[in-house]
């Protein structure tokens, strides 16, 4: 199904879970026969701003991040990542603002991996209009974009892959919602990755930790597992992630997991915002 032909080079940009995958297709142009599978992966070739484009859903955690780009880059030509999606806040970045961090880390800060100055040097000229309402939800500001800072990404899945849940959700569905081939059958990593996960991980993941952290601008699952991958491959990399939780909640609820929940939406639509302008802006690899 579908095809990347011609030798030509496109944006991969991933998203964890169907929220956040959902939000950059809203984006997107797709092609006329955009699917591609690839070992059981769909990813989606199309256009956004006028860039030519390759989206996918990884899966939640640093083994899917891992799997799904390193799948991407033997299969396709890939001129650059970008990773939309959504983060815990720190540092400078309230709810609903958007991250775009100079270096990420998946030690908690022991070493980090700098993103592409070039990308990185695009992001910093973007002036874009966000989302500060949604729900019956008002931020009663506006949403910044805060480029710049350091990211951290972990997971406690204990090297294994997280499953996705068919049928499940636009968090740990299998597929975006939107997708052009969604189908009530597929059942992505689920059927390999759930037993070893229930063996290997179910307890730790069960203990609920913040994904926010004042040391960080963002905290997420996946960003700089899947910037460890383009970095082996020399492929430039970007990662921009919306706040879901952390310091500027309107309504004060007490942390993760509830901030996540109430504000995913809006944090996946910025940073899909986001992204959109900064392909539209940006002079490509």
């Amino acid at each position: 199904m579908g095809g990347a032909g011609g030798g030509e080079r496109r944006t991969l940009v991933l998203s964890a879970f169907p929220a956040e995958a959902d939000a950059v297709l809203s984006h997107t142009a797709l092609d006329p026969d955009p699917v591609v599978i690839v070992d059981r992966r769909h990813f989606y070739l199309g256009s956004i701003a006028g860039k030519n484009v390759i989206v996918a859903m990884t899966g939640i955690g640093l083994v899917n991040a891992v799997d799904t780009t390193e799948a991407a880059l033997a299969r396709f030509g890939i001129g650059a990542v970008v990773f939309s999606g959504v983060a815990g806040g720190g540092a400078r970045a309230r709810i609903a603002d958007v991250a775009v961090p100079a270096r990420w880390t998946q030690d908690s800060g022991s070493t980090f991996r700098p993103v592409d100055p070039t990308m990185l040097a695009t992001a910093e000229t973007l002036s874009v209009a966000m989302e500060s309402a949604a729900r019956r939800i008002d931020l009663r500001r506006r949403p910044q974009i805060v480029v710049g800072g350091d990211g951290c990404s972990w997971d406690n899945n204990n090297g294994v892959a997280f499953p996705c849940i068919p049928n499940g959700g636009d968090v740990f569905g299998c597929q975006p919602r939107t997708a052009p081939d969604r189908s009530f059958r597929y059942t992505g990593n689920f059927r390999h990755a759930a037993g070893r996960w229930v063996r290997s991980a179910l307890i730790s993941n069960l203990n609920i930790v913040s994904t926010a952290d004042p040391a960080f601008d963002a905290t997420d699952m996946e960003t700089a597992a899947a910037h460890a991958v383009a970095d082996a491959h020399g492929v430039p990399f970007l990662g921009i992630r919306g706040i879901t939780d952390g310091p500027g909640d309107p309504l004060r609820l007490p942390g993760f997991p509830f901030q996540f929940f109430c504000y995913k939406r809006i944090a996946a639509a910025n940073a899909a915002r986001v992204t959109a302008a900064f392909l539209q802006s940006w002079a490509g690899a």
